[in-house]
């Protein structure tokens, strides 16, 4: 097996090798410039001097050479392979002066011959044209050199950490504690390992199994209908156990590509084992031996069992503040794990989805008398929108599609889903975000329709960790899991388990509580638990919803109803063996709702939100955020590198600050944004807008503090804004700007949700008018007269009964529900003609695929974030580099850089 330390190595050597030749092309480069310099300063006149500068800067660049200025000779031949350039230095059309400038400016010389037109002026722009471009093209050296220093710095902080983490192995906690920033948290950590430990090693013993079959049974054996769905739901489960056990040959080459790249999602492996699963999938033939050992494991899973030696587990500190504890098992059982976990994953969603469909499930809707229908069906030719334009059926769709039996995946290709993955348009992240839109949306139109809105939010305490294994297996066997599964579900739910903080003389304990992190078998036992608690809500609301993200609930409508939910909620935590955890838990109730004594107390609050009944609206804790300051500070200034500051910022400020603002949309409006922006730039000025840090600072901003910073390291100076914020491919550090996002957004939220509610009222009123219009000149569509009980003929209802169900009958209303949860989109700014010429010039720096999403050649691939700050820092980059690229591409290690930025950064602590 790799050490520890050899991927940091291997980099470090890589990188020492690429510097190694830019120094060869260095000297080459300054050798050329010298005698370009030395000849053009000997030249008796402007146009020679001009002649020998574009010779020389051509030849540098890499241009062939052009016949327009030879005298009578043979063409014929002349083509880049005759081209005695002083070798390769710099990069094609790298530079202020592109090609054709270069070919404008040798015709030019050659008419300057004989024409007097041309004038000294005009010969004199051409030098210092060309003299500025000699500097460009020394300045991107420079750059280059300044470039991999920050790599290397980089690759040595990665071998001090290593070194570190190998020299602690053995030592106590207080030996730990003092050697560096580790001992930032470790009262938290210890304080979490403590309560983890009395929960993971205790069992669970106030869980009656006679109790949960009970339970089960009221829900699941209470009719006729409901009994035939449950049936086909344990029939369909124990079927595919038994199938699934006997299978046979259950992993090939293929087959284990997608459980890889499963488990690579999960966060579950060290930087070790990733590496070496990464060769594993590399090598078709090393694969199918890895195939052919997983095999015979699965071929005696009966009598399959932890190393005895113990699985080591290591607590990680997530940006919230909480630590999570992680197994680091045998790589050969994460990856049969995981396609036990899969295949189990995709079948438990198949068939608690198909029950979501059964007619067990009673689906969403208004109590409307049969005779108000069949009224509408007679005033109005079409009674009904259809039924994608209904809110009820949007609230079940989005439901079905978005939040039901979310942790599991719907196939294999999907493979595992990750709870906390924040890079997803629309995965974890994005549904979160969408279920904070949703709420407010439900509280705006609710509050309209009826008057009142009540919320509640929960979540269980230390779900993960203190979920009952009697629960989980008396669960699964009540689903029709076979025994064979449930004994192996056991074993793995009962690991012997060792912290690697003790050291070599840990001790071994078996869990007997929980379920462990990150495997998709936990998110099975997990979703199969909280599935019946989703049931009973439907149940005992009779149809309404109860959002959940894993053990993340939320439900919301009348006050009756939360009481209600509420309830069903409490008795299926109280005979599963779970806790609420009451600083999650809240209640929210706005317009007339009647204040409820049986709902829970607290705040309703999502990351640094915390939902404002008076305003009917998140605001943002600014308490709640100082304290992440403070955290962000002291994670920054155990960074040692420039690139792992960067990492941080990006991490802690470029996203986590601004995904737990969460996502705006039109529900939201503009203030969200300006809310916060506002945030944004207060924690910027917190951080460095004091001299507490070290250097001063001409003003309070994070490139200001990087300038100062690499000034004191690299006595590298004035350079300009772009660098920090510009892609790695053109030489810059790539930090995240949050605001420019925002603002973009900003920019298309044209109309506050007020407004687009009252748009809703008035199409719902046009609509109505326009129905008894067609009513009063062609009578019904049915050819009948509807008559009331004294014989006249029924007048068309009144306004007031045509609003009446809008949640079934209103498209407007629909609508307007549909655009008030929508995300704005990214207003992109306008290309300008300096900007258009400039990422034209970009085609030979970045390669001749473009796959890059970043700044580019071309301007339809690049995204609006991207478009932003390539027209921002425009005018600085190409004042000071000659173009927007600060280095020539090959002059960088990028694949190093690539590689270390795919890695998962640890916060300290």
């Amino acid at each position: 097996m790799a050490s520890t330390g050899a991927l940091p190595q291997t980099l470090k050597s890589i990188t020492a090798t690429k510097i190694n030749e830019l120094g060869k092309q260095r000297n080459l480069f300054d050798k050329a410039k010298a005698d370009i310099r030395e000849a053009s300063e000997a030249a008796t006149n402007l146009h020679t001097r001009a002649q020998i500068l574009l010779d020389g800067v051509s030849r540098l660049k890499g241009y062939p050479k052009d016949a327009l200025d030879q005298n009578d000779m043979d063409l014929e031949g002349q083509s880049d392979d005759n081209d005695d350039s002083d070798g390769e230095v710099t990069t094609l059309d790298m530079g202020q002066l592109q090609r054709a400038d270069h070919s404008n400016i040798r015709r030019f010389l050659l008419q300057s011959r004989y024409d007097s037109s041309i004038s000294d002026e005009s010969l004199g722009r051409w030098i210092d044209q060309l003299q500025n471009e000699l500097q460009y093209l020394e300045l991107k050296h420079d750059h280059a050199s300044f470039y991999s220093k920050l790599v290397t710095e980089w690759l040595t902080q990665l071998d001090a950490q290593t070194l570190s983490a190998l020299s602690q192995d053995g030592q106590s906690d207080s030996e730990k504690s003092d050697t560096g920033f580790e001992n930032v948290g470790r009262a938290e950590m210890h304080e979490q390992r403590k309560q983890w430990e009395s929960l993971v090693f205790t069992a669970a013993n106030h869980v009656d199994e006679k109790s949960v079959r009970s339970y089960l049974d009221g829900l699941f054996h209470k009719d006729k209908l409901t009994e035939q769905a449950f049936k086909e739901l344990r029939e369909s489960i124990q079927k595919f156990g038994n199938d699934l056990i006997v299978e046979g040959e259950w992993l090939n080459v293929e087959t284990l590509q997608w459980v890889s790249e499963a488990l690579l999602k999960t966060d579950l492996l060290s930087t070790e084992k990733t590496t070496i699963l990464k060769e594993f999938m590399r090598n078709k033939e090393v694969t199918q031996e890895v195939a052919d050992v997983l095999n015979m494991r699965l071929a005696s899973l009966d009598s399959w069992k932890w190393s005895e030696d113990g699985i080591p587990i290591d607590m990680r500190r997530q940006l919230n503040g909480k630590y999570r504890v992680f197994m680091d098992e045998d790589l050969l059982d994460s990856l049969m794990l995981q396609y036990l976990g899969t295949k189990w994953a995709v079948k438990l969603r198949e068939v608690f989805t198909a029950f979501l469909s059964s007619r067990a499930w009673t689906p969403i809707k208004e109590n409307i008398p049969g005779e108000y229908v069949e009224r509408r069906k007679y005033f109005y030719h079409k009674p009904r929108p259809a039924r994608n334009q209904c809110i009820n059926n949007l609230r079940e769709k989005t439901y079905k599609e978005e939040y039901f039996m979310s942790q599991l995946p719907d196939s294999i290709s999907e493979g595992a889903r990750d709870y906390d993955d924040n890079s997803q348009v629309k995965g974890p992240l994005g549904t979160k975000h969408s279920l904070l839109h949703r709420l407010i949306t439900e509280s705006l139109i609710q509050k309209n329709l009826r008057g009142e809105f009540t919320a509640i939010r929960s979540d269980y305490k230390w779900f993960g960790p203190a979920l009952p294994h009697a629960t989980v297996l008396t669960v699964l066997d009540y689903f029709g899991v076979p025994q064979r599964w449930l004994n192996f579900f056991k074993v793995f739910l009962e690991a012997p388990l060792k912290f690697v903080q003790d050291g070599p003389a840990a001790q071994i304990q078996s869990r007997k509580r929980g379920i462990p992190m990150s495997h998709t078998l936990s998110d099975c036992f997990g979703e199969s638990v909280l599935f019946i608690m989703d049931y009973a809500v439907n149940q005992g609301t009779n149809g309404n919803i109860l959002y959940r993200l894993h053990d993340d609930f939320w439900f919301w409508g009348t006050g009756k109803d939360c009481e209600q939910a509420w309830k069903s909620m409490t008795d299926f935590a109280r005979v599963t063996g779970l806790e609420f955890n009451e600083e999650k838990t809240g209640t929210v109730q706005m317009g007339e709702s009647p204040k409820s004594a049986s709902l829970p107390v607290g705040d309703i609050r999502w990351g640094f939100l915390v939902l404002n009944a008076e305003e009917g609206r998140f605001v943002i804790d600014q308490s709640q955020v100082d304290q992440h300051v403070e955290e962000l500070d002291r994670q920054l200034s155990s960074c040692k590198s420039i690139f792992e500051w960067v990492q941080a910022w990006n991490g802690y400020f470029g996203r986590f600050f601004a995904n737990n603002f969460a996502k705006p949309a039109l529900c939201f409006g503009r203030d969200h944004i300006d809310m916060a922006i506002s945030t944004l730039s207060r924690i910027e000025a917190r951080l460095f807008g004091k001299s507490s840090r070290g250097e001063s600072s001409q003003k309070g901003s994070v490139t200001n503090y990087l300038r100062d910073l690499i000034a004191a390291r690299f006595d590298v100076r004035d350079l300009p804004e772009g660098f920090f914020y510009y892609p790695v491919e053109l030489g810059g550090l790539e930090l995240l700007n949050p605001f420019v996002k925002l603002l973009a957004m900003r920019e298309n939220i044209k109309q506050t949700p007020q407004r687009r509610l009252q748009k809703a009222m008035l199409a719902d009123e046009l609509a109505y008018f326009e129905a008894k219009e067609k009513f009063e000149k062609e009578g019904s569509s049915s050819g009948t007269v509807l008559r009331a009980s004294n014989d006249e003929p029924l007048p068309f209802p009144s306004l007031q009964e045509h609003h009446r169900y809008r949640e079934t009958f209103s498209q407007g209303y629909h609508d307007a529900y549909c655009d008030l949860i929508r995300v704005p989109e990214e207003k992109s700014v306008a290309i300008t003609g300096d900007l258009n010429k400039s990422i034209l010039g970009l085609k030979g720096s970045v390669g001749k695929s473009n796959k890059s999403p970043t700044i580019g050649p071309e301007w339809r691939k690049m995204t609006p974030y991207w478009r932003w700050v390539a027209e921002l820092y425009h005018d600085e980059m190409v004042l000071t580099y000659g173009s927007l690229a600060a280095v020539n591409r090959e002059f960088m290690p990028l694949g190093v850089v690539k590689t270390l930025r795919e890695g998962r950064f640890r916060w300290q602590g």
